[in-house]
């Protein structure tokens, strides 16, 4: 799990997308780090303001080197040597949530609005 000291942030994209289709509140910080010539990049994503997961590696790379996935308890699970497994969950053309997987842990499923169930 990289220490984001040093780090710089080098952007912010709310509601970012997966899978083409923009999450509403979840926001992916993107960070720097000039490191031997090449460019370290982590990606915190959030929730409504709560760490959910972290994917890394370096700019210019086609995926990521490696992330990690906190539990609902606020743990981290083991870091996965890949990009994580993001999907969209949606009723009809309404995001109603979305899960995050990170190697073989189960994934986690948040609700993103108060249709689910509905």
């Amino acid at each position: 799990m990289p220490d984001l000291t040093g780090f710089v942030l080098h952007r912010v994209i709310e509601d970012i997308d997966f899978e083409g289709i923009g999450v509403p509140g979840l926001d992916g910080w993107f960070y720097r780090l000039e490191e031997g010539g090449r460019l370290r990049s982590v990606g915190v994503y959030t929730f409504e303001g709560t760490e959910i997961f972290r994917a890394w590696g370096y700019v210019g790379e086609k995926h990521c080197r490696a992330s990690a996935l906190r539990d609902e308890e606020g743990r981290w699970c083991a870091t996965h040597l890949d990009c994580p497994e993001v999907r969209v969950h949606r009723r009809d053309q309404t995001v109603i949530g979305f899960s995050v997987r990170v190697g073989d842990a189960e994934p986690r499923y948040v609700r993103v609005n108060a249709l689910v169930g509905a």
